[in-house]
């Protein structure tokens, strides 16, 4: 007796599985391979001329090549190289990777096509740079002035009036992020969105001198300079009060921190010119905050797991920013595009105003 040859109906679909997973796998091959910029750093990179690196970068090749070698060095860069192991990435291409990355508003996905790697290496390249900025550049870039009496000359010859013995102008600028998972609330501010604080100081150059990062959106300015290292030693650090800081009316007035006349219209004349001086001096912080944020576009909203790792990417912008100062490497353009606008501050009743520091500043304003 013949016997039918019976096919089994489930080995039929096995076959369609494994002919959509070739296929799958085929043409998702061939999608990355569309995607990815092909020798973007070792060919395309070398043939930009000096102003599309600058637009590209947003700093100068010769600016890039000088930090190459401050960074040369540094422990958290170097990679260990196992047996059959991948070649480590070279430290040109990790600084850019991590430059451009600070530079732009461009996704982890869409930069490691940019520079053919893997979105796990970019990550790893950018953190390992950044680290690198924060534990070896920024104690020696951002410090304060040595020279008082010269950083006050230089804030006396700024135009719009006569204001003696400054050495900083002080604010606060809000960098947006996306919700953390821990107290989000704490991190929403009153702009209605969340943000983490930076506060910073900076002089004529528009070169940060000290910053402080990372409080939540919502504090006031006036909690986040009590609660840094600037309250306690601004005293002495503005010479036990002969030199002073200058900062907006968010700020307690203090004899090392000279703040504006609140307006309950009233004020004398002298009093108005007092604060149109003072307001005038005061313009290089908001400008270095929107020299800083139009250089480095990451800081107008950041993704990232942490605070911790957000506060690191700001510190290391910061550290660059006065790197490129030093270096003359300066985007004049960005200044007008990318002001931050005036904001008003919540009034706050300072009990402990200090009296030496009225005394000072109505003298100030005597002298006017």
């Amino acid at each position: 007796m013949i016997q039918e040859k019976t096919q089994n109906p489930t080995m039929g679909k096995h076959y369609y599985y494994y002919y959509f997973i070739i296929f799958f796998l085929y043409f998702s091959r061939l999608r990355d391979d569309r995607v990815k910029t092909l020798n973007f750093y070792e060919q395309t990179i070398p043939q930009y001329l000096p102003d599309n690196f600058l637009l590209f970068f947003k700093i100068s090749a010769q600016t890039t090549e000088v930090l190459i070698g401050y960074l040369s060095n540094c422990e958290e860069l170097m990679e260990r190289i196992t047996p059959g192991g991948r070649t480590p990435i070279e430290l040109g291409k990790k600084l850019l990777m991590t430059i451009r990355y600070l530079a732009s508003q461009e996704t982890i996905r869409e930069l490691s096509d940019h520079f053919g790697v893997t979105p796990s290496s970019l990550i790893r390249c950018k953190r390992q740079v950044i680290k690198a900025v924060v534990n070896n550049l920024m104690p020696k870039l951002i410090k304060w002035p040595e020279d008082r009496a010269g950083m006050a000359q230089r804030f006396w010859d700024l135009p719009g009036g006569n204001f003696p013995n400054i050495i900083g102008a002080i604010d606060g600028s809000h960098i947006p992020i996306e919700a953390p998972s821990d107290n989000p609330n704490a991190y929403y501010n009153r702009k209605k969105f969340h943000s983490i604080i930076l506060q910073g100081v900076c002089d004529t150059d528009l070169k940060f001198t000290h910053v402080n990062i990372g409080w939540p959106g919502r504090v006031h300015d006036a909690k986040v300079l009590r609660n840094s290292e600037l309250w306690d030693y601004g005293f002495e650090d503005c010479d036990y009060g002969h030199h002073h800081l200058i900062g907006d009316a968010a700020y307690p007035v203090k004899e090392w921190l000279l703040t504006p006349y609140r307006d309950n219209g009233h004020l004398t004349n002298r009093q108005k010119n007092y604060n149109t001086c003072l307001s005038s001096k005061r313009q290089v912080i908001e400008r270095a905050f929107a020299l800083l944020k139009g250089r480095f576009r990451r800081l107008k909203y950041i993704k990232m797991q942490t605070v911790e790792e957000t506060c690191e990417t700001v510190a290391a912008a910061c550290t660059m920013h006065n790197f490129c100062i030093l270096q003359g490497d300066i985007l004049p353009n960005i200044l007008a595009e990318d002001m931050d606008e005036p904001h008003p501050h919540m009034a706050l009743p300072f009990r402990d105003n200090n009296a030496r520091g009225q005394l000072k500043r109505w003298n100030i304003t005597q002298a006017l």
